[in-house]
């Protein structure tokens, strides 16, 4: 048999460290037990706190940047030109603020044939293409909308909607509450397509409106808006971009103007930006307009995300183009 030193360590008693003495068959003590750091000389109560912090700073793993922009919720000017003063009174009679009616009172498919091209590459907007969702029955096709904002481009345009692109189908989320005040946002939470969409909406300041959506889950979709323009025929309209750096990147920001020809006052910009940052490689949206046949002009107007996968923050504008304070609102 092996001398017990060498034996394999097995039992009560395994894994201690045998003093010299028991091996060389010497009187000793049985307090044997290993004390942590001896052997390496004498330190400081200091030294050994500081050892200790920097073991325990090294063991924390690295950030991992999330590769995704967010909006910081600015609320105020930051000294950038915001948007034109909004009327946001709820008034049927002169149609202001925003409401909610059924989809169809402004745009209905089954009346102009030049519906199609509105909605690019997507599932017919019937009613049996809209989905429930978490709403009640009765709410399934109502939308909301902007009917005026007063002195401005637009006449009953909104009509807000979630595209599923896998399944083909739109959802109405109902914006609340409304017609807020400057600086406040609401959240809220829309469940349909079997998906759950976070959206937090508000005039962050005099003239912006934002959208900010969420989504719990990596899959494809749109967000979007249709109505009337109102500049009967006789808008003018741009593609516009903006070269911008955030967290060390080198991005575009890629925006669209809606003017009545004539009138700086009647106009509005929307800026689209996924927060996926690949997906703002290439124009992010889509403009695309429709003749209203019984008036023979050219006053329907869709806009729509393209395809994100990751969230979209969206800002409509007043009047003014707001680019600067959009740009500083961003995050990474």
């Amino acid at each position: 048999m092996a001398p017990f030193f060498l034996q394999r360590r097995k039992g009560a008693g395994s894994g201690r460290v045998f003093a010299f003495a028991s091996i060389a068959n010497q009187p000793h003590t049985l307090e044997n037990v290993y004390v942590p750091g001896s052997g390496v000389g004498a330190t400081t109560t200091a030294n050994r706190r500081a050892l200790s912090r920097r073991a325990a700073y090294i063991r924390q793993p690295p950030a991992i940047p999330s590769g995704l922009l967010y909006s910081k919720n600015n609320v105020t000017d930051g000294g950038f030109t915001v948007g034109a003063e909004v009327n946001k009174t709820v008034n049927d009679d002169l149609i202001l603020g925003m409401k909610n009616d059924v989809y169809t009172i402004e745009f209905n498919s089954d009346k102009y044939t030049e519906y199609p091209q509105l909605f690019p590459d997507m599932a017919d907007l019937i009613d049996e293409n809209i989905v429930l969702g978490d709403k009640n029955e009765e709410d399934r096709l109502i939308a909301s909308y902007w009917g005026d904002l007063g002195d401005d481009v637009l006449d009953k345009w909104g009509f807000f909607y979630l595209y599923d692109v896998n399944s083909g189908k739109y959802y109405f989320p109902l914006i609340s509450p409304q017609n807020q005040g400057n600086g406040i946002f609401a959240t809220q939470t829309f469940n349909a397509f079997g998906r759950t969409f976070t959206i937090k909406h508000g005039w962050a300041v005099q003239g912006i409106f934002k959208f900010d959506i969420s989504v719990a889950d990596s899959l494809p979709f749109r967000f979007g808006a249709y109505g009337n323009m109102g500049s009967d025929g006789d808008e003018v309209t741009e593609d516009m971009t903006q070269n911008y750096s955030i967290g060390g990147r080198n991005l575009t920001l890629y925006y669209h103007r809606d003017q009545e020809d004539g009138n700086d006052d009647e106009q509005l910009y929307s800026y689209w930006i996924p927060k996926k940052v690949s997906e703002n490689s290439a124009q992010t949206y889509y403009n695309v307009y429709g003749i209203n046949p019984e008036e023979d002009v050219e006053e329907f107007m869709s806009m729509l995300s393209k395809t994100v996968t990751s969230g979209l923050i969206v800002y409509f504008a007043k009047s003014n183009d707001v680019k600067d304070w959009v740009i500083n609102d961003l995050a990474i």
